[in-house]
């Protein structure tokens, strides 16, 4: 079965940018990273806290997590705070808890380096 040019160039663009488009942290701090709730996970509702850990610690001054509704619609999760003081956990708590639905979360934090990290995840509140 012979490929055609467009289709092996779309093929290669797609190898190369996986990478990229499915990591969490730049190679520069090797972070990984998981959540509470975790990424497409059902969850009961009402959910009180949503959180993001770190395997290193992570400069949490400038971090920022936001938290969209399957509509878009930002949902009110006042400042992205630190637990603890290793540096490894953070975390957001809705104004009000949240009800059933699709949620999205987006954070931002940068590594001890000063590299910029970032990720996103969806889950399910039901």
């Amino acid at each position: 079965m012979a490929m055609r040019p467009h289709a092996i160039g779309l093929f290669v663009l797609a190898v190369l940018a996986t990478p990229l488009l499915t990591r969490a942290a730049p190679a520069a701090d090797s972070q990984s990273v998981s959540s509470d709730p975790s990424a497409n996970a059902t969850v009961k509702a009402p959910l009180e806290m949503i959180h993001v850990l770190f395997h290193n610690p992570v400069d949490m001054k400038a971090a920022r997590l936001s938290v969209t509704d399957k509509n878009g619609k930002p949902v009110d999760v006042g400042q992205a705070m630190q637990m603890g003081t290793d540096g490894k956990l953070l975390m957001a708590m809705p104004k009000t808890p949240l009800p059933a639905g699709t949620y999205h979360v987006t954070w931002q934090v940068k590594g001890t380096n000063g590299s910029p990290l970032q990720g996103q995840f969806t889950f399910i509140a039901k």
